[in-house]
């Protein structure tokens, strides 16, 4: 059986009218703006091959959860983005915080194999292997982008009743994610 998140339609009615004008998904409560984290060190590490001075800045570059993004840009409705989370439903919330671990679990990896570069290897072996990285990459931030605006894997949108019921019968985040490595 699949987890059950009810919530009130006054509560759901309020929270899609507090985030009416902002850049806050109104059905799952969750910024695409978090993305920009990842963007940053992506473009880095797409680089590395023609400029491999900037290894240090990715190297420096570290994960953080969502409310430490929020907490630390200057995003104009950051603190309506952190509160905001804090009431993301359950199913979406477990997806997005998966995805999320294995992104950064994949950049964490593609960090270490750049700090491992031995100045010997040809450097068209590591642009390739920087290629597949980052096509790797850059699926998992449409996967993450895909739970952020509220769609599953078989449809492009979902109603807001259908996020905080049942998420039995739809398609396993994990499935997902195993199924690109």
């Amino acid at each position: 059986m699949g987890v059950t998140t009810k919530i009130d339609t006054a509560d759901y009615a309020a929270w899609a009218d507090r985030l009416q004008g902002t850049n806050i998904n109104g059905t799952t409560l969750l910024a695409t703006d978090y993305l920009n984290h990842f963007n940053e060190v992506i473009m880095l590490i797409e680089m590395v091959p023609d400029m491999p001075d900037i290894i240090e800045d990715v190297l420096a570059w570290e994960p953080k959860t969502y409310v430490q993004h929020f907490a630390d840009s200057g995003f104009r409705d950051k603190d309506l983005a952190i509160e905001a989370y804090a009431h993301v439903p359950e199913n979406l919330l477990a997806q997005f915080e998966a995805l999320d671990a294995c992104l950064n679990g994949n950049i964490f990896k593609g960090q270490q194999r750049l700090r491992d570069i031995d100045p010997s290897d040809p450097p068209e072996s590591l642009g390739e292997e920087i290629r597949v990285s980052i096509g790797k990459f850059h699926r998992l931030v449409e996967m993450i982008s895909s739970v952020i605006n509220g769609a599953t894997a078989n449809r492009e949108t979902i109603e807001p009743d259908e996020i905080y019921a049942s998420a039995e019968g739809q398609s396993s985040t994990q499935d997902e994610i195993d199924a690109l490595f």
